[in-house]
């Protein structure tokens, strides 16, 4: 078994065919090198010690994952994809512990991959984030009876900061008059479907995903793979079909096109812009958080609403995603009974201590 990088970038994995013969195979990147390694030396490994990158090969291998959280663990063991006109490439967090036993990790190896991620630039958010990724290929590894043990079970996780996330309804009115009007149908769309503002959820959305005549539409979350059914207000969906009509009834169209009306791939340049010219300091998320507040401040199901969001527990939505607002809390204040009066003569029954 041998694998190696060749000079010019490309990565090599040399064996031994059926008649004995020394032949080599040349990928592009390095984990399709390892995963045709593996499967050639599957049966040889088998009851032998699992590295933090052959458990990480094989969670992706036999788990049902997108695209994209497969190259999110590509690139957490591998790093980067070697490109010829970056010579610096960008180190994946967990590369320092790749080829460790999984059954040797410790609470430093722990402490090792949060530190790469904060010397990329992430905050506890991000670092719990990979972290779990890593404690569920570990689980994984334990149902499959690969390791005893998942090594990170017991450590909790770190405390995260999620203000930063928040916005309200009257920052949200200010940069959508901001926004052009390309850029105010994507609020509108992120705000009255509570979608996350990111690839799979809002720029994949097409119109396929949206059944007029029962006024919903499904929505991919590839954030866990799965799909949430959205009930959306009467008048979002009256704008929605006459976009769809005006588009010629195109069903692979884009819900949500770019300013020149092909793909979008994010517009945080034209958000930021929308910000400063509105005064308001916000992040595009923010309006799923306020799109949440919103539904509970108006007296809608907390449950109801987790589902809207996509949340599997409504703890998360709690925690998370509604925050007080004005109006609600007067809504609070206005249950509260006025207290009985009390009865004549009662008030020198009690005794002042």
């Amino acid at each position: 078994m041998s694998v190696f990088q060749r000079t010019d970038g490309r990565w090599v994995v040399k064996y031994k065919d059926k008649t004995g013969k020394t032949v080599q195979k040349t990928f592009k990147e390095r984990m399709d090198a390892y995963v045709f390694d593996d499967e050639l030396y599957q049966d040889s490994r088998d009851g032998s010690r699992l590295t933090v990158f052959e458990a990480v090969l094989l969670y992706i291998k036999n788990k049902r994952l997108s695209k994209s959280c497969i190259d999110q663990y590509k690139w957490l063991v591998c790093g980067a994809k070697e490109s010829q006109k970056k010579a610096k490439q960008k180190v994946g967090y967990a590369e320092c512990i790749a080829n460790k036993y999984v059954d040797e990790l410790t609470r430093r190896d722990l402490e090792q991959v949060r530190d790469c991620c904060r010397a990329g630039g992430g905050k506890n958010v991000s670092v719990n984030k990979w972290i779990r990724r890593l404690k569920a290929v570990f689980n994984y590894a334990v149902s499959e009876d690969l390791v005893k043990t998942n090594p990170w079970e017991k450590h909790r996780a770190l405390e995260e900061e999620h203000g930063s996330w928040k916005g309200t309804r009257e920052q949200l009115d200010k940069i959508y008059a901001a926004s052009p009007a390309w850029l105010q149908w994507i609020i509108l769309t992120v705000y009255a479907l509570s979608i996350r503002p990111g690839k799979s959820e809002m720029c994949d959305l097409k119109w396929s995903a949206f059944d007029f005549q029962r006024g919903s539409v499904t929505v991919h979350m590839g954030k866990v793979n799965a799909d949430k059914v959205v009930f959306p207000p009467a008048w979002y969906m009256t704008q929605a079909l006459a976009r769809f009509q005006a588009g010629g009834s195109d069903r692979d169209g884009w819900v949500c096109p770019a300013a020149n009306g092909g793909h979008l791939y994010h517009p945080v340049s034209a958000w930021r812009d929308a910000c400063r010219r509105a005064g308001e300091k916000m992040p595009m998320y923010g309006i799923r958080h306020v799109s949440a507040s919103e539904m509970v401040a108006a007296g809608a199901d907390v449950a109801a609403v987790a589902a809207n969001l996509g949340h599997a527990s409504s703890v998360t939505t709690l925690t998370y995603y509604v925050h007080a607002l004005p109006q609600s809390q007067k809504s609070a204040s206005a249950a509260l009974a006025a207290p009985q009066k009390v009865q004549k003569g009662a008030e020198n029954q009690l005794e002042i201590k």
